[in-house]
């Protein structure tokens, strides 16, 4: 499957990449998993149900070996073959906690990721984080869905909320229907107000 550059996450506008749409590797959540342990591993991301890139993942003694296909656009594919190197430090309570060594900076980092033909840090491809680039409206959207998200719902936000999750109190479950719903009425005042710019800014060109 492809790797970075084989596929992008579906944009709205046409705003930078941010760290959150990037293909990103996350040492820390690797390590906990298991990736680290010297055996080949797929890492594979995903769009909903849809897998849109891949890459082989071993730890060896050079460092952990990233083994991937690289295209730009609709060119031809290319093989990958990446080595990343691991650095390990001593944890408080015991233990060592592993790093990425970025290989564009040589920064000691958490997260890689693959947003052209090498796996680098965030600084090096100049990602800014997803909250950064968000306007009022995206912003409230994204507080529905992680209440949405939290209450066991579906992100299409017309869909009702049937049920309250296994193991969740009812006065928790209560509060957070308030603040959905809540939150709801806000997102829908502010999409009213965005349309409303909107046309007034049509009718402007028109007149």
């Amino acid at each position: 499957m492809g790797g970075p550059g084989s596929g992008r996450w579906y944009r709205w506008k046409g705003t930078r990449t941010t760290l959150d749409e990037a293909y990103r590797l996350d040492v820390r959540w690797l390590h906990r998993h298991g990736y680290l342990d010297g055996r080949p591993h797929w890492v594979s991301w995903s769009r909903g149900e849809r897998q849109i890139g891949s890459l082989l993942l071993a730890l060896q003694s050079e460092g952990v070996v990233l083994t991937y296909r690289y295209r730009v656009g609709g060119g031809d594919w290319e093989s990958v073959r990446q080595v990343v190197t691991l650095d390990w430090t001593p944890c408080h309570y015991g233990g060592e906690r592993p790093w990425f060594r970025c290989a564009g900076c040589r920064r000691r980092v958490a997260v890689l990721c693959g947003e052209g033909k090498w796996f680098l840090c965030r600084h090096c491809y100049e990602l800014p984080y997803a909250s950064q680039q968000e306007t009022a409206e995206d912003r409230s959207l994204r507080k529905v869905r992680t209440l949405r998200e939290r209450l066991g719902a579906s992100m299409n936000l017309l869909e009702p909320i049937w049920t309250k999750p296994k193991g969740m109190h009812w006065r928790t479950f209560d509060r957070l229907m308030q603040e959905e719903e809540a939150a709801q009425r806000a997102q829908l005042v502010l999409m009213h107000a965005a349309i409303d710019r909107l046309e007034a800014s049509v009718a402007s060109l028109r007149s």
